[in-house]
């Protein structure tokens, strides 16, 4: 059939254009182009194959030349709608349509599917189902324009003519234009957006649903049955299991939105409008009809469109609520009075205001602030050196360490160890090849050879086999890197140092809070150390600490960070050349506050992370962070491994992620392949060697992991990467 769909830009004509079109139907869209610009993130509006930009209400018998049917869905589209003017709902709804259908009919159009609803039957008895023959009561001047829509066209019927109704249930699910003044999909962006499914009524009237998808499909089954049967006849459409109480539709999105709650406005009331309806005379003309839609599955399918891309604006701003985008339009003065356009009909999609989203980022309370400005204030004098105290025995406690010592960051007090350890020029310090370059640079600096071994495929962290492997004469030492906060095997990795006589050093610059069979993180080797920078899981802004069991240790590492002075001294004299790597008092401060929410920041860290995997799931070729049995990984970066056979670098995909919005940061590459680092012994040969490493290094990538990413967030990552991984395979297909 060649259709006229009217209505065709709005919420549900979108999803009827694509339909009937896919039902075989040469679809001509008519629409005022009220809503054209309003765009569902992320869906690209299927458009007819010609559209006609008019007004319903001036529609002519040219415009309606050579169609065999009429889809009629144009109107003030809801209750507040209808409110806002009800003599132009009666105009638009009531008189615009009976005049559409008696020129239809005129010009020879023979089959006219008219778009009532369920709401004609207003405050209906909640202990019965309301059939088409049940009386209407109509509350709204919405639900009024329907009725009288309905007489007039029935009064049109005849054997050259067939107007059928369509009484729809209330509608939800994911349009390309889509809607939140709709009961469900408000209640699915209320609890992405806010965590609340809030409802502002009491919840207790009855709201019989109908998927937007299954109303398309039910339109265009009407127009493919005989027309004798569907002559001037109503129907309602939806399915009698989905008439439902409003509390227990916030239920259901509650339950398809984890971690929100249904709350009730405070004050709210009873709304009038309860009806419960009976679909069976529609499922009896139909029998091999099926709806393939419920609240539940609906309410899934737009969290997982909607979640991370909708804001509590969403719930009343013109994007998605159709009064507001009228009262916008007559606001700026581009629709009269009586809705007609004064200017040229608006095209372009209105702008999403989204926030960039940070590779990483503290977590800041008003404890750290206060502390810092105490310290500020009192940390001079005999108290120079109470906050670091505090910080450094608050490490050693957490570690279990005998010794903790604060320092201006990581990298310095990785190079106090080595040189504390006496390891200097000619020896060499085994360090794995995918790590931040500050693991191998103080190796360099005191004149000793970095040898690069490869990590394990698992854990990303240092492989125990090419540990062994590497170990020569001259091996005085080894670096262990908990990668991202994963830890290694490092039962083995402690056997083979043993058993070969070498020094371990453990980089737990990434993983305060981890744990190996129950020993946290900074409690193995025989120095640990640990990085505070902003992006760590407890940052004091700038910042390390070294702890160990070794008194010697300690006592070296506190001279040389100090000048070559002795911590006990108070003279000016030097006993050697040393090193100003002194942590501040205000620096501490940031860290005592911090310490005393580890627990609540690594929950955060494995939170986000289950955000990422739960919105990942399933996702194939994509591999995120381990948990190997007898380690708790606190996650301090999520990371992303994708299947090399998938052709993506990882280059690529923070480029296409960047274009969005989304920061990242590529997995770490191997520091023998790094230019600073390629004149090194160890580095010829090393990408025949280390090929775990140089294999997931390419496809790897740091997901957004700062303490701002929530579920919203993670699942606006995850989209995108899915998004992306989506759009690959159909340009190699």
């Amino acid at each position: 059939m060649k259709i006229l769909l009217t209505g065709h830009a709005g919420y549900v004509g979108t999803v009827a254009t694509a339909v009937l079109t896919e039902a075989g139907h040469e679809v001509i869209g008519l629409d005022t182009g009220y809503f054209v610009p309003c765009h569902t993130e992320g869906l690209e509006p299927v458009d007819p194959v010609r559209t006609i930009a008019k007004d319903v209400r001036d529609i002519t018998a040219e415009d309606l030349a050579g169609f065999d049917a009429v889809v009629h869905l144009a109107a003030l589209s809801n209750d507040p709608m209808g409110d806002l003017a009800p003599e132009l709902t009666a105009a638009i709804n009531r008189d615009a349509t009976i005049a559409l259908a008696r020129i239809a009919k005129a010009a020879g159009v023979t089959r006219f599917v008219f778009a009532s609803s369920c709401s004609i039957y207003g405050a209906g008895n909640p202990d019965l189902l309301l059939d088409e023959s049940a009386p209407v009561n109509p509350l709204t001047a919405y639900a009024a324009s329907k009725v009288e829509s309905e007489a007039g066209l029935l009064a049109l019927a005849d054997d050259s003519f067939t107007p059928t109704f369509m009484r729809n249930a209330t509608c939800y699910g994911l349009s390309p234009r889509l809607r939140t003044d709709l009961v469900l999909n408000n209640l699915v962006v209320s609890a992405l957006s806010t965590g609340e499914v809030k409802l502002l009524s009491s919840g207790l009237s009855w709201r019989p649903l109908l998927h937007v998808r299954d109303l398309a499909r039910a339109a265009a089954a009407i127009l493919a049955a005989d027309a004798d049967t569907v002559r001037g006849e109503a129907f309602n459409i939806g399915q009698n299991s989905e008439n439902h109480l409003v509390r227990d539709i916030a239920t259901i999105v509650a339950e398809a939105v984890p971690g929100s709650r249904v709350t009730f406005a405070e004050g709210n009331t009873i709304d009038p409008r309860s009806y419960r309806v009976d679909f069976g005379r529609f499922a009896a003309a139909f029998p091999d009809f099926r709806f393939l839609h419920t609240a539940a599955s609906g309410a899934k399918e737009l969290v997982a469109a909607l979640a991370g891309r909708t804001t509590a604006d969403d719930l009343s701003g013109q994007r998605y609520v159709r009064l507001a985008r009228l009262k916008s339009l007559m606001a700026a003065e581009k629709l009269a009075e009586d809705l007609t356009w004064r200017t040229a009909r608006e095209t372009t999609p209105l702008g999403v205001k989204r926030e960039r989203v940070p590779v990483a980022g503290p977590s800041i309370t008003q404890r750290e602030v206060d502390l810092t400005a105490e310290a500020a204030r009192h940390a001079w004098f005999e108290n120079h050196a109470k906050y670091n105290q505090r910080f450094e025995a608050m490490v050693a406690a957490q570690t279990g360490r005998k010794h903790a010592i604060s320092l201006a960051h990581c990298t310095s007090a990785i190079h106090l160890a080595l040189v504390g350890l006496g390891i200097g020029p000619g020896d060499e310090v085994i360090v794995p090849e995918c790590t931040w370059v500050a693991t191998a640079s103080p190796v360099v600096q005191i004149g000793a050879n970095p040898v690069f071994v490869d990590i394990d495929p698992v854990s990303w962290c240092m492989s125990p086999a090419s540990l062994a492997a590497a170990i020569t004469p001259k091996t005085k030492a080894a670096i262990v890197v908990d990668l991202y906060g994963g830890m290694p095997d490092w039962a083995r990795l402690e056997t083979i140092a043993r058993d070969a006589g070498i020094i371990l050093i453990e980089d737990a610059a990434e993983a305060i809070g981890s744990r190996f069979r129950d020993k946290p993180a900074g409690a193995f080797g025989r120095a640990s150390v640990f990085s505070f920078h902003g992006s760590k899981t407890v940052t004091t802004g700038e910042g390390g600490m070294l702890v160990t069991d070794d008194d010697a240790l300690a006592e070296r590492v506190n001279i040389l960070r100090d000048q070559g002075r002795h911590p006990t001294s108070r003279a000016l004299v030097t006993e050697e050349v040393g090193f100003k790597y002194r942590m501040s008092a205000m620096q501490a401060a940031m860290g005592i506050a911090q310490m005393e929410r580890l627990d609540e920041l690594i929950a955060m860290k494995r939170d986000i992370f289950r955000f990422y995997a739960e919105a990942l799931d399933g996702t194939p070729g994509l591999t995120l962070n381990a948990e190997p049995p007898h380690v708790f990984n606190t996650y301090w970066m999520v990371t992303a491994v994708l299947d090399p056979k998938l052709g993506l670098l990882k280059q690529q995909v923070a480029a296409e992620l960047g274009a969005e919005g989304i920061d990242t940061r590529p997995f770490f590459y191997p520091l023998s392949w790094q230019p600073a680092f390629r004149s090194q012994p160890s580095a010829a040969g090393a990408s025949a060697r280390n090929t775990n490493a140089y294999g997931i290094s390419p496809t790897g990538i740091n997901l957004p992991s700062g303490y701002n990413v929530t579920r919203d967030v993670a699942a606006r990552v995850a989209r995108g990467l899915k998004s992306i991984l989506a759009r690959h395979a159909r340009r190699v297909a």
